[in-house]
């Protein structure tokens, strides 16, 4: 089965390699493209126009590449620090064919698993609608996003873009495309989107369709718990149901994400006075909340900090409970209640 695999790789090495041609790393990148400079709260932002250009996605290595004839603009491209001689799109080219579109297209491409996780898709993606927001000036236009099936996607880009009429084209479906035109932003810092008045904007925009909508709810949740019963990735408390007893008992609602539309999630977080969660995508709505809002993360030193970030550049009040007695199997945590109810 291994030998079968491999003569398969092969094969379509060689075949791609004669469609396709190989591809390497362009030095004088400027000569393919055009950019100009944005200024938002204290962080300039790089506004790219890129003619008759490609965009590959690379699911394997979740590498995201623009790409000029056969030469990879690395300015462009996305998460492809550490590519070298052994990375794919090096060693076997690019085993897609490409589709050709004969259109203009603003892509909002991000990197980081953004096609189906929910805290990318709100931190990495949406913020470059504000960025970009002066190239929707017409009212029909071609969208180049990660993918748009999950309803928190259709709705949080129905907040910027109701009266257009716009052509969603997922990258997620088509993996390798070709373009007249694309006009991208800045992308290869890691949490480039960290920035106060660049996700205030966003999060303005957001809390006012949600105030056309009248989303509202008759009782506020001050504080809040975010359960994650509906979570795919298996990461819970081993005493799950004993915590959030003692949690409802200390006037906290417990919420299950899921349940909620995107705009009642950002109505919830803005109007919530402590927020406890583990580390999780659910976190990401915090973004939504005001200033001194009090963020109780309970978290393991082996993981990204990025809610912790995210909570200094919108200025809550955080604080992380460190465990670290974690099940490798189960991915079960145990936490001490004793030790968890001593932060609040």
């Amino acid at each position: 089965m291994k030998i079968l695999r491999l003569t398969y790789k092969n094969v379509l090495k060689h075949l791609f390699f004669k469609i396709n041609k190989s591809y390497s790393l362009n030095k004088k990148q400027q000569n393919f493209y055009k950019k100009k400079n944005l200024l938002i709260g204290k962080k300039n932002y790089q506004i790219f126009t890129l003619k008759n250009g490609s965009i590959f996605m690379d699911t394997s290595e979740s590498k995201y590449f623009y790409i000029y004839k056969n030469f990879i603009l690395q300015d462009l491209s996305i998460d492809i620090k550490g590519l070298n001689k052994n990375s794919n799109i090096f060693k076997y080219g690019i085993t897609k064919f490409c589709k050709k579109f004969d259109l203009d297209v603003i892509s909002i491409i991000s990197g980081r698993d953004a096609k189906d996780n929910y805290y990318h898709w709100l931190i990495d993606v949406l913020p470059r609608l504000i960025i970009l927001e002066k190239q929707f000036r017409k009212k029909n236009m071609n969208l180049l996003v990660p993918d748009y099936n999950i309803s928190y996607q259709k709705e949080s880009l129905n907040c910027f873009l109701k009266d257009k009429k716009i052509n969603l084209i997922s990258l997620y479906n088509h993996k390798f495309c070709q373009f007249k035109k694309i006009i991208l932003c800045s992308n290869n810092e890691n949490f480039e989107y960290f920035n106060f008045a660049l996700l205030s904007k966003m999060k303005k925009k957001i809390l006012h369709q949600a105030k056309k909508k009248n989303i509202f709810f008759g009782k506020t949740f001050e504080k809040i718990y975010i359960s994650r019963i509906d979570s795919r990735n298996i990461r819970s408390f081993k005493d799950n149901v004993k915590i959030e007893k003692v949690l409802i008992k200390k006037g906290f609602k417990i919420l299950v994400l899921s349940k909620y539309s995107f705009l009642e999630k950002a109505v919830i977080f803005n109007g919530a006075k402590i927020i406890i969660g583990l580390h999780g995508a659910g976190l990401a709505n915090i973004v939504f909340s005001k200033r001194k809002t009090k963020i109780i993360e309970i978290t393991s030193n082996k993981w990204p900090d990025m809610f912790e970030k995210l909570s200094k550049c919108m200025n809550l009040s955080y604080k992380k409970v460190i465990i670290s007695n974690i099940d490798k199997k189960t991915n079960l945590v145990n936490l001490s209640i004793n030790k968890f109810m001593k932060y609040f």
